[in-house]
C-alpha cells in the first residue's frame, strides 16, 4: 500500500528515483526524505487586539530537497540537513 500518489521525484545527490512511503500490517519503510526550503523573511500575526504579535519566518520562495533513503543514511548527507537552516 502507498500513501500517496505517483510520484515524479528523484534524490538530488545521486539522481535516483524515489518512491513514497510504503505501509504494511506491522510497519512502514520511507521513501525519501523531504526538505522544504527557500528564501525567507521575517513575519509577524496577532490572533488578537490584545495579544503580543508572534514572530516566524516566511518562506516567499519554497525550494524542495529529496534525499533516498541511502543517501540519506550517509553522515555528511545527515549533518548537512540537521546543520541546515543554522546560517542567517
Amino acid at each position: 500500500m502507498d500513501s500517496s500518489g505517483p510520484l515524479d521525484l528523484r534524490c538530488g545527490r545521486c539522481g535516483a528515483t524515489v518512491d513514497g512511503t510504503r505501509h504494511t500490517r506491522t510497519g512502514y519503510v520511507v521513501g525519501y526524505y523531504l526538505l522544504r526550503t527557500g528564501r525567507t523573511e521575517d513575519a509577524s500575526v496577532r490572533r488578537r487586539d490584545d495579544e503580543a504579535p508572534i514572530t516566524y519566518r516566511r518562506v516567499l520562495e519554497p525550494v524542495d530537497v529529496v534525499s533516498c533513503p541511502r543517501c540519506f543514511d550517509e553522515p555528511e548527507v545527515r549533518r548537512l540537513w540537521l546543520g541546515f537552516g543554522d546560517q542567517r
